[in-house]
């Protein structure tokens, strides 16, 4: 059923037009109907009441003296008036005096004769009166008239009136039409015009205003803001234009400085590592006490030295690294590999490291892991940052890696028992330069490059990573890597 609030404004107007018309000739013919029924009630009692005080003079002499014939013959004189039923003569002690019936209401007696009174009973009109001779009660005198005229006279108002009605409804409805349509038209062009603007974005558009009252400055006002729709426009794609010459602008200063930035990269990293590759490697000479003896204290000290220079190189890796992966300048390169036998050299080679703090590193391979195509410099260097961290954020239990094979790909989780990552960390946790504890305490090394750097190099290779982890109990990192460079995988 269609709702009227979602009818045209025409529909609307006609709709309320039409309904208050009816309900208008509804009261006025009701009200005109009920005024006939008491006119006609009225007019029969008056009828009836001048009849019985006829009737009732004309009966003083036949009741004074007695004479019931005349009495019935005064009563007879009803014959000519077939719409009186009965009537009847009472003396004054309440016996029937004389009476008058039609023949097939013979057997009608009247119940309450001896009283001034007039009622309907029954669908007839009932009349009672008293007979009065110079101030003497004489008898009563009692009519009844048939209703019958009544209801046909109000049959025929009836059907007057409903056609009084259909006419007036009809004539309702076609002013109606022609009312509404100074309302209704422009509300249809106004509609009609928002939509053609909407669609085609012309704000040049205007409606035509034909009256000066409410719809007029609606109309008034829609055009202003049309108006002011199309200044703003042109003022806003003179901005976007002189906008976008000035972007282009910064682009080729960002690019310059980006270049700029590669390049300073590039020769700082070359400038810091081969002093720093000298260090470590002078240093190196140095503990193997090749240019002779040390003290303990010096072997401490060189020491640090030596691990101080190994994280600073490993920084200034990472930093080049993230450097070419954002500026699209990193490259891959594939090769065929037994992915078993990098991840046993791998583990091999931090377990030292893992065991120093007591932890237990180890491994679980299946024996019928196919070869991978794919860079195996930096699926390496992916497994190195990845157990690298669940060495450094877990102080005691384990750290597993686990390798599977899946659909055109492989599976390799590396799991722990560390500190955990927060939940509202996940999201940030492969962002650069972010760390799981970062802040003043924050007591674990490292630049928070290395998993935004595993995350660009699997995403380079054609693969996933992702994490879940629990706070206080541990991490899970997966990588899906595809057992061909540059393959899609099944969470692509």
């Amino acid at each position: 059923m269609i709702r009227f609030r979602n009818l045209s404004i025409k529909t609307k107007l006609v709709s309320i037009q039409l309904f208050t018309t009816f309900f208008v000739l509804v009261f006025f013919l009701g009200f005109y109907l009920l005024s006939q029924y008491k006119q006609f009630e009225e007019v029969s009692f008056s009828r009836m009441s001048t009849l019985a005080d006829v009737l009732g003079s004309n009966s003083v002499s036949a009741m004074v003296f007695y004479d019931n014939g005349a009495a019935r013959e005064v009563l007879g004189s009803l014959e000519t008036q077939a719409e009186f039923l009965n009537a009847a003569l009472y003396d004054t002690t309440g016996q029937l005096f004389a009476e008058y019936h039609q023949p097939e209401e013979i057997n009608y007696r009247f119940s309450n004769a001896l009283s001034d009174s007039q009622y309907t009973q029954a669908g007839y009109f009932i009349l009672s009166r008293e007979i009065v001779s110079e101030n003497i009660l004489v008898g009563w005198i009692a009519l009844r008239l048939d209703t019958s005229t009544r209801e046909a006279l109000l049959s025929k108002v009836l059907w007057q009136s409903l056609i009084i009605f259909l006419l007036g409804l009809l004539i309702a409805y076609i002013l109606s039409i022609k009312a509404q349509e100074s309302i209704s038209d422009s509300i249809r062009t106004l509609a009609e015009t928002t939509i053609k603007v909407r669609d085609s974005g012309d704000y040049s558009l205007r409606v035509q205003s034909n009256t000066r009252d409410e719809i007029g400055m609606l109309v008034d006002g829609f055009n202003a803001m049309l108006e002011k729709i199309s200044h703003h426009e042109k003022h806003l794609e003179d901005l976007v234009a002189e906008r976008t010459i000035e972007l282009e602008g910064a682009k080729a200063k960002a690019e310059e400085s980006d270049h700029l930035k590669s390049a300073f990269l590039a020769s700082m990293s070359h400038e810091l590592r081969t002093p720093l590759n000298s260090i470590i490697g002078f240093t190196g000479i140095l503990l193997q006490e090749m240019a002779g003896p040390l003290t303990v204290e010096q072997k401490k000290q060189l020491s640090m030295v030596k691990g101080s220079s190994a994280h600073l190189l490993e920084l200034i890796n990472d930093v080049l690294d993230i450097s070419k992966i954002e500026s699209g300048r990193l490259q891959v390169f594939g090769d065929a590999f037994k992915i078993d036998l990098l991840i046993v050299m791998t583990v091999s080679s931090l377990r030292p490291f893992a065991e120093k703090k007591g932890l237990t590193l180890e491994y679980l391979i299946p024996e019928d892991l196919p070869e991978v195509y794919s860079d195996k410099r930096r699926v390496e260097q992916v497994l190195i940052n990845l157990i690298n961290n669940a060495i450094k954020f877990t102080d005691e239990g384990s750290i597993r890696v686990v390798c599977s094979k899946a659909e055109n790909a492989l599976s390799i989780d590396v799991i722990d028992t560390g500190i955990g990552i927060n939940q509202g960390d996940l999201t940030h946790i492969f962002e650069t330069f972010r760390q799981v504890d970062t802040g003043l305490n924050r007591v674990k090394e490292g630049s928070g490059l290395g998993l935004a750097i595993c995350k660009r190099l699997i995403e380079l290779l054609g693969g996933t990573i992702n994490v879940k982890s629990e706070f206080g109990i541990g991490s899970t990192f997966s990588v899906i890597l595809p057992l061909k460079l540059g393959a899609q995988t099944d969470e692509d």
